[in-house]
């Protein structure tokens, strides 16, 4: 049996392999992908470049073509209306007249079913 290496052994075995050529215009598409995200700075950068990225792919996701300021004010605008509308539109059971009986916690009355005595 030949001893051989790792190094040798894969060596022979990928000469071994057919090679398919690639078709011009997929590596001519991968390359410009790759010019693209490079000169969009994806691959370098900090931690802020990082972040920055993070914010405006998920920008893009929301609101496609727009600066990231547009969907942020739109998502804290619903946010803001949404806590208003939360404090300042009544609930249905509180404009009606409520008797004590009725406004107790659900903390102060006893449970119907008590698990803890099973234990």
């Amino acid at each position: 049996m030949n001893e051989m290496d790792d190094k040798e052994f894969a060596d022979q075995l990928l000469k071994s392999l057919a090679t398919t050529p690639v078709p011009a215009g997929l590596e001519s598409r991968i390359l410009a992908d790759f010019d693209r995200l490079a000169a969009e700075g994806r691959f370098s950068g900090g931690p802020a470049a990082r972040l920055k990225h993070f914010a405006q792919r998920w920008a893009d996701r929301l609101w496609p073509g727009a600066p990231v300021w547009q969907p942020a004010s739109v998502l804290a605008l619903s946010l803001a209306v949404g806590l208003m509308a939360g404090a300042f539109v009544p609930s249905l059971s509180s404009s009606r007249s409520t008797t004590t009986s009725e406004s107790t916690l659900l903390a102060d009355t006893s449970s119907v079913m008590d698990y803890y005595k099973d234990l």
